[in-house]
């Protein structure tokens, strides 16, 4: 009975989920603020001495994290568009990224990650498909900022990284189509993301209208084909590996991250699922039936 109070009790507080705004006036290319609006250091983050943002690993070691260095400097270059005068240093926090992904980049154009991913059965040594996108996203506009070349080309790597086949090493999943879906998490079976395919899109996009290209369109139409895949018909799936709900965050999250996608992108599919998927997460009935589907699939899995 205890158990069944302390599930009761953290289901009520998962329906106090944080809020993910979408910038009004994101461009397709990419030469302004972030799609999504990131407003401080990601959950479980800290910046080093050299205030570059690292992660806690499962040994409780420090290492940089591309996809949260991406988002801290993603958010602090749109909050310095918005800072009134003309010091050049309310950029600094983003360069400070930009600078390290661009000087540790390697000879294949990603960022290997040195930490396992368990859930999928992931060893040490994976690129991540969400990380190259976000990765281009910044580059970009580095480029933006100082006119080095270096920049720019370092965000052309991490895209070709990013449409390298899996089989190849890279981060796409190709369809009979030619179709690609960007892997958060490359593995075998694929694991599917989907938060972390829209975040890898958002860059593609912003890199294609820039340097020319179709693969933008192809990935947006693999996405959006897949869509239904992730509709549990009352809330949405964070994953096509394991069949139960997102957290009610992921939800809110999937929910700003479709709205930006549809403007991106122009498909109406995006932005009608994320109206649909607004109304569920304004349901507390079906913020607690996600948590209490979820908690008992997941117990099954372990315990089945």
């Amino acid at each position: 009975m205890t158990a069944v109070r302390t599930l009761l009790a953290r289901g009520v507080r998962d329906l106090r989920v944080r809020r993910y705004p979408v910038a009004p006036d994101a461009r397709r290319d990419g030469r302004g603020p972030y799609p999504l609006v990131w407003t401080d250091l990601p959950g479980g983050t800290a910046l080093d001495d050299d205030g570059v943002v690292v992660a806690r690993g499962p040994s409780g070691e420090r290492y940089p994290n591309p996809v949260s260095m991406c988002l801290y400097a993603l958010g602090e270059h749109s909050r310095a568009l918005t800072t009134p005068g003309p010091d050049p240093d309310r950029f600094g926090p983003f360069l400070t990224q930009a600078t390290w992904l661009r000087t540790h980049q390697d000879r294949n154009g990603g960022w290997r990650y040195p930490v396992p991913v368990p859930r999928y059965g992931v060893a040490p040594g994976w690129y991540s498909g969400m990380a190259q996108g976000m990765a281009a996203s910044t580059l970009l506009r580095a480029h933006d900022l100082t006119a080095d070349r270096s920049f720019l080309d370092a965000a052309d790597g991490a895209v070709d990284l990013l449409l390298l086949p899996v089989s190849r090493g890279g981060c796409a999943d190709y369809d009979r189509q030619g179709r690609p879906f960007l892997e958060e998490c490359p593995s075998d079976p694929p694991s599917r993301v989907l938060n972390g395919a829209l975040f890898a899109l958002f860059g593609l996009v912003e890199h294609q209208h820039r340097r020319g290209g179709d693969a933008h369109r192809l990935a947006a139409d693999r996405l959006a084909a897949d869509l239904d895949h992730f509709d549990l018909g009352w809330w949405s799936r964070y994953d096509l590996r394991w069949p139960w709900p997102a957290s009610a965050n992921y939800h809110a999250l999937h929910v700003s991250l479709l709205r930006a996608a549809g403007v991106l992108t122009g498909r109406d599919v995006f932005a009608r699922t994320a109206e649909r998927w607004r109304r569920d997460l304004r349901d507390p009935r079906r913020h607690l039936r996600a948590r209490l589907v979820k908690a008992a699939r997941v117990w099954q899995h372990r315990h089945g």
